[in-house]
C-alpha cells in the first residue's frame, strides 16, 4: 500500500465510468477516514475548549454572558461560516488534502494564541483566527469521504467522521477542564492547541487525493467543473438540500443552546467546579454522541436502501425525544440530572450525520465541498452562533427578574427553534427521491 502524498489513486477507465455492482471499500479508505476523524476531533476540541472556560474567563476578564455568548457563538460562527465558502471553492478545484492540512495548522496556532487574550477584543481576535481556519476542515473532508466511499456506505462513513464531534467535545471539556483547574485557562489553550499541528502533518504525509466521482453510480462525473453561479443554482434547485440545510440550522439552535451552556449551568447553579463539570460533561456528551451518531448512521444506510426518506425521518424521530429529556434535566436532582443529560445529548446526536449525507447525495462531486460549506454556513449562523448567543442575551435580559434562574429559562426558550426544524425535515423528505434521481441523470455532464 502506497501511503505517500501527492499520488492520486490509479483507477482504470472502466472503473471511472461504471460503479461496481457490489461496492467494496478498500482498507486504505478506512485508514483515511480514521485520520479525518482525528482532524475533526481536534477541530471540535479547540472549539469546545472555550465552553468549559466560560466561567474562569468571565471572572478574570470581567466579561458579560452576552460577550461570552459572542465568543462561543455568534461572532465565532460568523467568521467560520464566511471563511468556509472560499475554502470550499478551493477544495472543489484543487487538492483537498492540502486545504485540510493548512487549515489544521492554522487553527492550532490560533488556539494557542488565545492564551494571550487580555480583554474581549484581543481574545475575540484569536478566536476569529480559530474560526477562520476551522472553516477549511469539514468541506474538504466531506468531499474526500464521498470519493472514498460509495453511496451504500456513505452515511456510516459520515457518521464515523462525525464521531470527531463527540471525541473533540469530550477532549475539550474533560482535558480542558482538568488543565484549567490545575494550571489556569491560559495553559489550557496552549496544551490543547498542539494536537492539531500533529494531525496537519499526518494529513499532508499520508492522505492521497482520490479521483473525483469514481464512487458514483451511472458514471464518474468528477471532471465536470461548475462556475460559482452554476454551483449556486444547482444547490438552490435541490429542495432536499435546502430543506436539510435549514433543518440542520434550526435544530442546532435548540441543541447548541443546551450543550454549550449546560456546563455553565452546572457550575453556576449546581455549584460544581470546572474539573468536575469537565469530566461529567465531557463523558456525557462524548459517549452519548458516539453512540447516537454511529447508531443512526448505520441505521440510515440500512433503511435508506428501501427509502431514502429515512435520512430525514430518523432525525425527526430522534430530535423529538430530545425536547422532553432536556426539560427533565433541569427538573431533576442527583443522579437523575446526569441520566437525563446523557439521554438529551444522545437524542441530539441523531440528526447531523444523516443531513450532511443528504447534502452529499444530491450534489455532483465538484459541488460537494461548496455544498458542505453552505450547510455549515446555515448550521453555524442559525444554530451554533444564534443559539449560543441568544442564550447569553436572553439570560442577561431575564436576570433582573429571575436572578440565577435566568440561564435555565433562556435555554428552554430556544426549544422553539425545533418546531421550524421539523417542518424543514418534512419539506426535504418530500423532495429527496426527485433530487437523487436528478443528480444521477446524465444531463448534468
Amino acid at each position: 500500500m502506497n501511503l505517500s502524498p501527492g499520488h492520486p489513486e490509479s483507477t482504470p477507465p472502466a472503473a471511472a465510468n461504471t460503479a461496481p455492482a457490489t461496492p467494496e471499500v478498500r482498507p486504505y479508505a478506512w485508514f483515511v477516514l480514521l485520520i479525518l476523524v482525528g482532524v475533526y476531533s481536534c477541530c471540535w476540541m479547540d472549539r469546545y475548549l472555550m465552553v468549559i472556560l466560560i466561567e474562569p474567563i468571565h471572572r478574570e476578564l470581567q466579561l458579560s454572558d452576552t460577550q461570552m455568548g459572542l465568543l462561543t457563538g455568534f461572532a465565532f460562527t460568523v467568521m467560520y461560516s464566511l471563511a468556509g465558502l472560499p475554502f470550499a471553492y478551493w477544495a472543489d478545484r484543487r487538492s483537498r488534502t492540502l486545504v485540510l492540512s493548512i487549515a489544521a495548522l492554522g487553527w492550532s496556532i490560533a488556539t494557542m494564541l488565545s492564551s494571550l487574550g487580555r480583554d474581549f477584543r484581543t481574545l475575540a481576535l484569536a478566536r476569529f483566527g480559530v474560526a477562520t481556519f476551522e472553516a477549511g476542515c469539514s468541506p474538504a473532508a466531506y468531499s474526500l469521504i464521498s470519493d472514498y466511499f460509495p453511496p451504500s456506505h456513505r452515511s456510516r462513513a459520515i457518521a464515523i467522521y462525525s464521531l470527531g464531534t463527540s471525541i473533540g467535545i469530550w477532549g475539550g471539556l474533560t482535558l480542558g477542564g482538568a488543565v484549567s483547574a490545575h494550571y489556569g485557562w491560559r495553559a489550557a489553550f496552549v496544551v490543547l492547541g498542539i494536537p492539531a499541528t500533529v494531525m496537519a502533518a499526518i494529513v499532508f504525509l499520508f492522505v492521497r487525493e482520490p479521483l473525483r466521482g469514481a464512487q458514483e453510480q451511472g458514471g464518474a462525473r468528477g471532471d465536470r467543473r461548475y462556475s460559482l453561479l452554476e454551483s449556486a443554482r444547482l444547490i438552490a434547485d435541490r429542495r432536499a438540500f435546502v430543506g436539510g440545510a435549514f433543518a440542520l440550522g434550526t435544530l442546532t439552535i435548540t441543541s447548541t443552546s443546551f450543550l454549550s451552556w449546560a456546563p455553565t449551568y452546572l457550575i453556576r447553579i449546581r455549584g460544581l467546579d470546572t474539573a468536575q463539570v469537565g469530566m461529567i460533561s465531557g463523558s456525557v456528551v462524548g459517549f452519548s454522541g458516539i453512540l447516537g451518531t454511529l447508531s443512526v448512521g448505520l441505521l440510515c444506510d440500512r433503511l435508506a436502501r428501501r427509502d431514502p426518506r429515512w435520512y430525514l425521518w430518523l432525525p425527526l424521530i430522534g430530535f423529538a425525544l430530545f425536547l422532553p429529556f432536556e426539560r427533565l434535566f433541569f427538573a431533576s436532582q442527583g443522579i437523575w440530572t446526569y441520566l437525563f443529560y446523557f439521554l438529551a445529548a444522545l437524542a441530539s446526536a441523531t440528526y447531523a450525520a444523516p443531513l450532511f449525507t443528504v447534502g452529499q447525495l444530491v450534489l455532483p462531486p465538484r459541488v460537494r465541498a461548496l455544498g458542505a460549506a453552505t450547510m455549515l454556513l446555515v448550521l453555524n449562523l442559525l444554530g451554533m452562533g444564534g443559539g449560543s448567543f441568544a442564550v447569553g442575551l436572553i439570560s442577561d435580559l431575564l436576570k433582573p427578574q429571575l436572578g440565577a434562574a435566568s440561564l435555565q429559562a433562556a435555554i428552554l426558550w430556544l426549544q422553539l427553534g425545533s418546531l421550524l426544524g421539523f417542518a424543514c425535515l418534512l419539506y426535504a423528505a418530500a423532495a429527496i427521491r426527485r433530487d437523487i434521481a436528478a443528480n444521477a441523470a446524465p444531463a448534468d455532464s
